[in-house]
């Protein structure tokens, strides 16, 4: 697998879309689509980070020095992704009487 398919793969595995993902690593979507298809492979370690961290995949995945996940990296997928974030900030700033009625329909106990 290239390095090209190890991003893309990364991408994917979030869910977001390219001009998305291109935005949360600070690139155009033209850039991440060079990328994706191997036409850039000389991807800047500032890159490769941002896109380890938004796609919970280890960098080393991403560059190819390691050939599958290691325990480390199946840790890392199990990060909360932006939306659950955005869930649980709402949750927090909601009123009581709204979280209790949210923790009677997800069937938890209120905190």
């Amino acid at each position: 697998m290239t390095k090209g398919e190890r991003i893309k793969t990364a991408r994917e595995r979030t869910g977001k879309s390219l001009t998305a993902f291109a935005d949360a690593i600070g690139v155009s979507k033209q850039t991440l689509y060079k990328y994706e298809n191997d036409i850039i492979t000389n991807v800047p370690s500032d890159k490769i980070e941002l896109i380890a961290e938004v796609s919970g995949i280890s960098p080393a995945y991403i560059m190819g020095w390691s050939a599958e996940y290691t325990q480390n990296d199946i840790k890392r997928l199990h990060v909360i992704k932006p939306k659950d974030i955005e869930l649980l900030k709402a949750y927090n700033n909601a009123p009581d009487d709204i979280k209790a009625c949210v923790c009677r329909i997800l069937g938890i106990e209120a905190r």
